[in-house]
């Protein structure tokens, strides 16, 4: 059982690895495309006042459509839709369309270049960079997107500037080892960032579940019950809906630990809760540790005739479940005795609280194994 906890752990652990990892690169890949339409902008302005020699600015616009469509369109996409919400399929193939319109973009310049123009080479080069930092935590999908342009540098350089294949060839070997290179180390950083972090949410997420969760019983605990109940009483008052409490005490529990020992004692806390849990059918449904042998269950959206049923379901639990008890007077098997209370327009949690302790002893005055309901402090109470 150990064994396959921690792989399953560790299954949880990679899963949330690969997510954050992803969710980097569809940001790099975001950047990117930003990156992309100034890239555009310089190369327009670089040829409307320098290079009108070598290009009509005109017929370069014609051929910047198509990358000016895709990249605004991956743009407001990630914005409306939210980059947490894109799919990976969905990533992938904007970054094909994205890499296959700078390929066009840059044959298309190669092609009206009529003499030899060291600015495409540039070009190539500068986006080898841009993806080699926008996709630098997978390494294979960064090879795939930058040797594209990596090939174009060289051959574009070679045809136009040097009949010598060496320096093309050297300057690509060279830039590629750099850039894994480069890649391995800054991807090394950057895993340890993600599992610093994956590891910072896990102890953020225990310590925030200990200082909420009783140790013992696994329910809430007391900061837990109160912090509910304030926002509970705040929601019942906005909404006008009911809300309800029970606070329920074991009966004769300092003669059980007597009798059975305080382990026996303990089990039987553990024991309880889990029956005070599954008394409860819904979601928004609190139980909680209030101190000692007592529980407290909040019950919103819940009037005292609901409230009741829960408790009567309570005790009927209780009895099946057949929890031996040698020192209760009332009976062989555990028992508790339960107060009810309706939350009032306008009351304060500590009167609602008061309210429902005293319901509580009057159920202790009237035998144990029981409940009192009352809707109003000084109405006539319910014992059942």
């Amino acid at each position: 059982m150990f064994n396959g906890e921690r792989q399953l752990n560790s299954h949880r652990y990679q899963a949330q690895l690969k997510r954050e990892t992803f969710t980097i690169l569809k940001r790099g890949i975001l950047w990117a495309s930003y990156v992309s339409l100034a890239l555009l902008f310089v190369v327009l302005v670089n040829t409307y006042y320098f290079d009108k020699e070598y290009y009509d600015a005109s017929i370069l616009i014609i051929k910047f459509i198509p990358l000016t469509l895709i990249v605004a369109l991956g743009i407001f996409t990630a914005k409306t839709k939210g980059l947490f919400k894109v799919t990976v399929h969905q990533t992938y193939f904007y970054l094909g369309l994205l890499v296959s319109s700078w390929s066009l973009v840059l044959i298309s310049l190669a092609l009206l270049s009529e003499q030899n123009m060291p600015g495409v080479e540039s070009l190539a080069d500068i986006l080898v960079l841009v993806f080699a930092l926008a996709l630098f935590p997978n390494r294979n999908i960064m090879i795939l997107v930058i040797l594209p342009f990596l090939a174009f540098s060289a051959m574009y350089h070679s045809l136009q500037f040097s009949e010598a294949i060496v320096y093309p060839l050297t300057k690509f070997l060279c830039f590629l080892v750099i850039i894994l290179s480069g890649q391995k180390i800054i991807s090394g950083w950057f895993f340890k960032a993600i599992v610093r972090n994956i590891e910072k949410k896990k102890l953020l997420s225990q310590f925030k579940r200990l200082a909420l969760i009783d140790g013992l019983t696994n329910v809430s605990n007391r900061r837990h019950f109160d912090e509910v109940l304030l926002q509970e009483c705040k929601a019942a008052n906005r909404n006008e809906q009911p809300l309800s409490i029970i606070l329920l005490d074991i009966d004769y529990f300092k003669p059980l630990n007597d009798s059975l020992g305080h382990q026996v004692g303990d089990e039987y806390l553990v024991q309880v809760a889990a029956i005070l849990n599954q008394a409860l059918e819904r979601p928004r449904d609190l139980v909680a540790r209030y101190g000692g042998e007592e529980f407290v269950m909040v019950l919103p959206d819940t009037d005292l005739d609901g409230a009741n049923c829960v408790a009567a379901k309570v005790k009927l639990l209780l009895s099946e479940a057949k929890l031996s008890h040698p020192s209760s007077a009332a009976g062989k098997y555990v028992t508790v005795s339960q107060g009810v209370a309706q939350w009032q327009e306008q009351e304060q949690v500590s009167a609602l609280l008061a309210r429902v302790d005293e319901l509580l002893y009057q159920a202790k005055a009237n035998g144990r194994d029981c409940y009192v309901s009352q809707t109003q402090p000084r109405s006539a109470m319910q014992v059942i």
